[in-house]
Parts: structure tokens; C-alpha cells; sequence
């Protein structure tokens, strides 16, 4: 079964995945470094109910830490075959994720290479929706200014 979340943390010391499902009253956890099978745990609850609710819990825990969506850890598939190979590939050179903190407001960047164009993709947050409004007629203002329309 496909997991329900998949996140993943990076910066200059860390480089880590945290995953979680739910089936049926069992709350499933894989964690550990990027490209690596992790650590799994399984715990039983009540009710599945119970269960997603503990998901969302841990899950909301995560993102408070940094952690962004995203999927590091080994395919069921891989891990089970990989599981005697020395695990930790590095991500390759031509794309990376950046988390950047300013205060209350936190940006994740992916960056990556293909052929002749750069392909980004942002999502800051911001600490209320005035904030986030205010940021984006800054930036479409300014991208005006060089000259770029909306099309």
C-alpha cells in the first residue's frame, strides 16, 4: 500500500525522510537517511480512525520541524532487495531541495537541470495570508519592472 505521507528534511547536517500509513487500526512509520531503507515501526490502535488521527498528529509535528512533501526513502520494492547493500546515495549534482528560514517565513526551493533549463519550483510560507498577498504583488511588481507580462 502506497504511503499517505512522505516527507523529507535537508539542510547542512540532515538529510532525512519520514514516511507514514495507515492500515486499518495499524499506524506504519519508515524513517531514516535519504536513499536508505530507514527503520520501520507499526503500532495498533482502536480504532483506524484512531490510527489517521495519530498520522495527522505526527505528521503536523514533522512539518513544525521543517520537514517538506517529498520522498526520500528506498521504493517497498528496492528496500526489500537492497536490504544487504550499504544504503545513502547522494542526490545527484543537477537538482537539490533548499529550505530557507527568515523569521515566521520559511521557503522550500527545488531546483534542477535538464538539458538547457532550469526548472524551480518555490512555495513560501508565510505567517498569515496578508503577508502572503502582500509578498506576491511585490514580486509580480518587480518582475514587471524588467519587463516580463503575464501572458
Amino acid at each position: 500500500s502506497e504511503w499517505q505521507v512522505s516527507l523529507i528534511f535537508q539542510d547542512s547536517k540532515s538529510n532525512k525522510f519520514w514516511r507514514a500509513r495507515c492500515i486499518g487500526n495499524n499506524l506504519e512509520v519508515n524513517f531514516g537517511r535519504i536513499g536508505s531503507q530507514g527503520q520501520s515501526q507499526a503500532k495498533r490502535y482502536d480504532s483506524p480512525e484512531d490510527a489517521t488521527r495519530e498520522l495527522e498528529k505526527q505528521a503536523r509535528e514533522k512539518y513544525k520541524k521543517g520537514y517538506v512533501d517529498g520522498d526520500g526513502g528506498l521504493s517497498e520494492t528496492a528496500a526489500s532487495s537492497a536490504s544487504t547493500e550499504p544504503a545513502s546515495t547522494p542526490p545527484a549534482a543537477s537538482q537539490c531541495m533548499l529550505v530557507l528560514m527568515l523569521g515566521e517565513r520559511r521557503l522550500e526551493l527545488h531546483l534542477s537541470v535538464e538539458g538547457n533549463a532550469l526548472h524551480t519550483h518555490g512555495v513560501e510560507h508565510y505567517p498569515d495570508a496578508s503577508a502572503a498577498e502582500a509578498a506576491f504583488a511585490q514580486i509580480r511588481a518587480a518582475l514587471e519592472a524588467e519587463g516580463y507580462r503575464p501572458q
